[in-house]
């Protein structure tokens, strides 16, 4: 071993001024009003001289942009001399932060409404947002020591598959105990040479939405709780990444009362200490001896012996490519735009309030923008996005943009061959759901509102999940899992 793996974390608070309008309900058009707890961003580099350096971050927000997330990734890059494949910036997903995806989800920058100086407003936040990711990162880099790390998982059993079915047919948001799942809480564990705690990275396949629209309160919402729980009791810094959640939501979704976040974040951080404290990073053997008081007993003893800080360290990227379905015909994407018109003009004319008005023009910006492709001779489009992967030994840690379905995180899982695989998805950008066939077919949120809200035109083709599994199979070969 030519070098030794190093490790160091750093934190900043994120928190922007209160005031400004949280993302990821569009029913929700004024400001936020205070802050439940602070938004926190955290940074992580794992690194070996000669073989590789990866900085891993966790934010909480709602995600960024991938133009934003790009700048991110390629300033933090140029500022601990790596390159920006081997940087992974995760959002916690959080609904009850600020707008930072410009173009999609309902941001400030989407329609015109409200405070008109608030776009430049949230621009100056997330120029001055750059600069603190960065240099949160260079502080990570800077404080590195030898470190080990290793993996685990427990479960917790509060997510729950939230494609609900009505007794009329229509796709809910809400609760499907029959729908897939998965429960696990993965835990990687990265210590210091002698066994002290220097972070835990957990992942849980959950939307972070315990809070509800009635909420106008800046908020971590469950993965904080998880982080205090993780970080109080094992004096670890903790880093969250949400896991494959686009069809996921915890037992108590779209909340009033702040005690739910503390009792479904609790139920995730006591299963993510259990597994923490499960791994032991040290090179060990058990050592076993005979001796006798009044019985004769056999004492089982960790023996720690120096060893090699890992074997192997090495990252992937690649990029992956999904088809949409076909646009409509012009004559069908012109009446979509005068349906979409028409209702729009008939809510105004009424004085509708703001929350029925916004969410009508995110649809004829959306029909708009289908129409204008249309009519420029456009029959389909294509989404182009980066997986990346980090593996230290047995432990795995991959990644994607976007909102994937829990089936796409459990396929990952499957396919690969490490002992621990982390799967994140709100990595490095969001740009769209990313369903199975079934809700393909079937329809739902996902596959209709959410068109609107992202600004995409048509949905992913049922195949999309298959596609996106299989891109992390190749990526997982060229990390030799």
């Amino acid at each position: 071993m030519s070098a030794d793996l190093s490790a160091g974390v750093a934190r900043i608070d994120i928190t922007p001024p209160v005031g400004f309008r949280m993302m990821g309900a569009m029913c929700r058009t004024e400001g936020s009003v205070g802050i439940e707890s602070s938004l926190l961003a955290t940074a992580l580099v794992l690194a070996v001289e000669g073989e590789g350096k990866v900085v891993l971050v966790d934010c909480d927000l709602i995600g960024f942009d991938i133009p934003l997330a790009d700048r991110i990734r390629q300033t933090i890059a140029a500022r601990v001399d790596t390159t920006a494949s081997c940087v992974i910036v995760g959002c916690t997903h959080t609904h009850n932060g600020p707008c930072t995806v410009r173009g999609s989800l309902g941001g400030v920058h989407d329609v015109p409404i409200g405070d008109p100086a608030e776009p430049a407003r949230l621009d100056a936040y997330i120029e001055n947002l750059v600069g603190q990711l960065a240099g949160i990162a260079e502080q990570a880099h800077s404080q590195r020591m030898p470190a080990r790390i290793g993996g685990g998982s427990s479960e917790a059993s509060v997510a729950i598959n939230r494609e609900e079915i009505a007794d009329d047919g229509r796709v809910l948001v809400g609760r499907n105990p029959d729908g897939t799942t998965d429960h696990g809480v993965d835990v990687v564990r990265v210590d210091d040479i002698d066994g002290n705690p220097i972070a835990a990275i957990i992942g849980y396949a959950a939307h972070p939405v315990v809070m509800g629209y009635n909420t106008y309160h800046l908020s971590q919402d469950y993965p904080g709780v998880v982080r205090d729980i993780v970080e109080g009791v094992t004096g670890a810094v903790c880093l969250f990444f949400t896991g494959a959640a686009g069809n996921q939501a915890l037992l108590s979704f779209l909340q009033d009362d702040w005690g739910e976040k503390e009792r479904m974040g609790g139920t995730v951080g006591g299963a993510a200490v259990k597994a923490f404290f499960e791994i032991e990073t040290r090179p060990h053997d058990v050592v076993r001896s005979v001796g006798a008081s009044l019985a004769d007993v056999a004492f089982y003893e960790k023996q720690f012996r120096q060893g090699p800080t890992h074997r192997l360290f090495m990252t992937a990227s690649r990029r992956a490519t999904v088809p949409l379905q076909p646009l409509p015909s012009l004559a069908r994407a012109e009446a979509d735009l005068k349906e979409a018109e028409a209702t729009l003009a008939g809510l105004q004319a009424e004085g509708a309030p703001t929350i029925q008005t916004y969410p009508a023009q995110l649809v004829v910006r959306w029909a708009q923008g289908v129409f204008d492709k249309v009519k420029a001779g456009a029959t389909s489009e294509e989404i182009t996005f980066e997986i990346t992967g980090l593996r230290i030994d047995d432990v795995a840690l991959v990644a994607m943009p976007g909102e994937p379905f829990v089936e796409i995180g459990l396929g990952v899982k499957e396919r690969s061959k490490a002992n621990h695989t982390l799967f994140a998805g709100y990595c490095n950008g969001v740009v769209a759901y990313w369903p199975t066939a079934a809700t393909v077919a079937q329809g739902g949120m996902s596959v209709e509102a959410a068109l609107k809200s992202y600004n995409i035109p048509t949905p992913p083709v049922a195949e999309a999940a298959d596609i996106i599994v299989a891109a992390f199979g190749e990526l997982l070969a060229e990390l030799d899992l």
